[in-house]
């Protein structure tokens, strides 16, 4: 993967943000039905919702209460929103649309609806689903934490081209590692789908509407051991406990199948992973010097009785 200098990094997410704003900001321009951006978003967040307040379409939309005040009543001059008292707290009035409002509402889903439909209609169903898995990927990452519950699934068609390439994305990025790790992972991961043995071998994905977080697998060792393998949290979903669900469904799996220990291999310096393994009552029983994936390391040995 090549590594990008951090202001490099920087520009690119600009000028995608200018790519983005005029690709999309110009189909928008053709939809807003006279009422201009601002007016155009809040009236379509308000119509997104069942009931809502001025000061959480604020936060929604990144504005101050006093500019959301005034285009509110913008809105309300031309006849399109209604201001209600709520029943818990008279002094909070909840948003909503009149008849006039519904119905703009309705045309400007209609009109950009329609201009999106443009855009596409010439991609294939195979690259829409590329874009739209960008646009999850992009949403995701900068809206962490996210509302949904994180949930974790047995894995699915696509999910092993993915854990192959962030394995060695993020592996060469934070170890070092060269691309015999990446085709290592590969190489499992292809023995795995060839010849696994169901019930007693699963895999696993973490993932929050639609968006992957991490990965970990249980396979057959032998009759009566089962070894944890390609362990996996995106960085930026550590920390949330992500670690320890997928462990702690990689451990019941196992008991239930009748395992009597779990191991697995790691290497030396990978503290945190290190760390959730001690937590989860594996203990250290191999450590050796190695040379692997490009660099010197220690492997090390972890068991699990269960």
């Amino acid at each position: 993967m090549t590594v990008i200098p951090a202001m490099d990094k920087i520009g690119r997410i600009r000028a995608f943000n200018r790519f983005y704003t005029t690709r999309i900001g110009l189909l928008d321009r053709v939809s807003f039905d006279g009422l201009g951006l601002t007016n155009a978003r809040l009236l379509f967040e308000i119509g997104s919702r069942e009931r809502t307040s001025a000061r959480e379409l604020a936060g929604v939309l990144g504005f101050d209460e006093g500019y959301m005040s005034r285009v509110i009543k913008k809105l309300e001059r031309r006849g399109l929103i209604t201001r209600t008292p709520s029943p818990r707290d008279a002094r909070v009035n909840l948003l909503g649309l009149t008849e006039d409002g519904r119905t703009t509402f309705a045309r400007l889903v209609r009109t950009a609806s329609e201009a999106v439909g443009e855009m596409i209609a010439t991609l294939p169903d195979a690259t829409v689903d590329q874009v739209l898995e960008a646009m999850n990927t992009i949403e995701g990452v900068l809206s962490w934490p996210p509302e949904a519950e994180v949930r974790i699934r047995e894995i699915e068609t696509g999910d092993i081209g993915w854990i192959i390439k962030r394995h060695g994305e993020l592996y060469a990025a934070s170890e070092g590692f060269d691309m015999s790790f990446e085709a290592l992972v590969a190489g499992i991961l292809s023995g795995f789908v060839a010849n696994r043995e169901e019930p007693a071998e699963k895999g696993w994905i973490a993932e929050s509407e639609g968006l992957r977080l991490g990965s970990v697998f249980v396979v057959r060792e032998d009759d009566t051991t089962a070894r944890l393998r390609l362990m996996l949290v995106e960085p930026f979903a550590r920390g949330k406990g992500i670690g320890q669900m997928l462990v702690d469904t990689a451990i019941r799996h196992a008991r239930a199948q009748g395992f009597e220990t779990m191991v697995l291999w790691t290497q030396q310096g990978l503290e945190s992973a290190c760390r959730l393994y001690e937590r989860n009552g594996f203990r250290l029983v191999v450590s050796k010097p190695a040379r692997a994936f490009g660099r010197d390391a220690v492997d090390q040995s972890w068991e699990l009785r269960l």
